[in-house]
């Protein structure tokens, strides 16, 4: 067992297994005292007390194992919403002048627009507890594009600097944060106009659910974030992000409402995670161009570990904002359950030549009713994008605006009821992908699924069942991928160099 996060009032184990998401089903003891019964690899306890020493004990049917932990030594404010109208002020107020030695515990429902955190504070959402955002977008505080903090801008968007709404938890250059426990941040979107013409500019941007800006040390744990205009979480520019155990909940048909994107972070660990969004689960970004000239950050460290994701437009997706690089991502233990793709790499022509990804490696890892396995889109296209150079399916002469693929790696993976294909690798003829491996991968197709688009390109090509589409690959790898009822076509290769199978 592992220890993900100790607060005043609660403690978050990891078990440390070979287990996708789900394990055996196993019993907690606290000090001796039966507490809880689960079969997830990651679990929390709540209402504990403060400074105060516990044993902890795991058993199942063969295995018993045993932890010793200390609680934080701080001691509880306790708030409850005053009013029915409005709690922006009485919350923020508890904030600002939370001591050293206190964390502050919201119980009820609280009314609020904007808060902005300060450094060094514990805030715990008891269970029941719900910060309700407004429904009126003009109550919100803009973020300016044109104002900076750390050298970058406020207000951002789809990486680049423009106007947007701060989120209903904001942090601005604040460390040492932890906001945890059973309690909910509804952001109300649904009785809102934010999904509404969403791609109108009113005012300014669509707020995220939590933004935070140049942040570090900040660790979210246990509470579900719903509803959000726009993406979930977002952290930006930010280092040692950690996310525990939260639910992360949109409609499916809510646009662009993504789970978790860290955009030029470094240090982000995505652990114990359920996350069912409108678009994608989680998505890792660098900015445009623009960014990456000038802070030339890549998103970087990037851990995804025992999540489970569904009805998204994919699990884990890298892009397709990569213009500063992305690099060493780790995602293991993971279950993706009827997204659109599993693993997703998108970018296009104009990201840039910092635009290098490269050791991303996905491992262990069962993907069920996912339409695609894996995809690899160097030519994608986005529902407002205009048609251009960016997607010409010849070569184009090199330039500084041209991205660039590395090596993937994607070992001991289940695909079952796979709908249009296994992987759909398209690199440009100017910069192929220079390798992709597939190693342990076991696949079983849904002969009952309509074909469809595995990428989304300008072509819209379609498939059903097939095995690989690759185009603009310098290598592709299969090793032991067993198929358990065949595929339509197995390949369809274009500009392969080499096929090692």
């Amino acid at each position: 067992m592992n220890i993900l996060l100790i607060t005043p009032s609660s403690v978050t184990i990891e078990l440390d297994n070979n287990d996708v998401y789900f394990t055996h089903e196993y019993e907690v003891y606290l000090n001796d005292e039966y507490v809880l019964t689960s079969n997830k690899n990651v679990f929390s306890l709540y209402n504990l007390s403060s400074n105060n020493e516990y044993v902890l004990v795991v058993k199942s049917s063969d295995v018993l194992k045993k932890i010793t932990f200390k609680t934080l030594d701080l001691k509880p404010v306790i708030l409850k919403p005053s009013n029915m109208d409005d709690n922006t002020k009485e919350l923020q107020t508890a904030i600002d002048k939370l001591l050293p030695d206190e964390y502050l515990e919201l119980d009820g429902t609280f009314r609020v627009v904007s808060i902005f955190l300060k450094d060094n504070i514990v805030i715990n959402l008891k269970k029941g507890t719900t910060l309700l955002g407004s429904t009126n977008r003009e109550e919100f505080p803009i973020l300016k594009a044109n104002e900076f903090l750390n050298s970058k801008p406020l207000g951002t968007w789809e990486g680049r600097a423009e106007d947007s709404f701060a989120s209903i938890i904001t942090g601005l250059g604040k460390k040492n944060v932890i906001i945890y426990g059973e309690g909910t941040v509804d952001c109300n979107s649904q009785n809102s106009d934010w999904w509404i013409d969403h791609r109108k500019l009113r005012i300014a941007r669509r707020p995220k659910g939590i933004f935070l800006h140049t942040c570090t040390n900040i660790v979210l744990e246990g509470i579900t974030v719903c509803n959000t205009p726009s993406w979930n979480q977002h952290p930006f520019y930010s280092n040692n992000i950690s996310y525990y155990n939260l639910k992360l909940i949109n409609p499916p048909n809510s646009p662009t409402t993504d789970g978790c994107d860290p955009e030029s972070c470094d240090n982000v660990k995505i652990i114990g995670c359920y996350i069912s969004v409108g678009d994608d689960c989680i998505a890792i970004k660098s900015g445009k161009i623009d960014f990456a000239k000038e802070y030339k950050t890549p998103s970087s460290n990037i851990i995804v570990r025992n999540c489970f994701m569904e009805k998204g437009h994919a699990g884990v997706t890298l892009g397709s904002e990569n213009s500063g690089g992305i690099q060493d991502v780790f995602v293991s233990k993971c279950y993706f359950k009827s997204t659109d793709r599993g693993l997703r790499i998108k970018s296009q022509r104009g990201r840039g030549n910092l635009a290098i990804i490269k050791n991303i490696s996905f491992n262990n890892i069962i993907m069920d009713s996912v339409k695609t396995g894996f995809v690899i889109n160097a030519f994608y296209k986005a529902g407002n994008d205009v048609d251009d150079y960016r997607f010409i399916r010849d070569y184009i002469e090199p330039s500084d605006i041209t991205p660039t693929f590395k090596s993937f790696a994607f070992d001991n993976i289940l695909c079952k009821n796979i709908e249009y294909g296994v992987g759909f690798f398209l690199g440009l003829p100017e910069s192929m992908i220079e390798e992709v491996k597939l190693e342990n991968v076991t696949v079983s197709f849904n002969y009952e699924s309509d074909a469809g688009e595995c990428a989304m390109t300008s072509w819209h090509e379609k498939f059903k069942n097939v095995g690989f589409v690759v185009e603009n690959v310098k290598k592709l790898i299969l090793k032991n991928v067993n198929y358990l009822n065949e595929p339509s076509e197995k390949y369809i290769l274009r500009n392969v160099d080499k096929l090692e199978d």
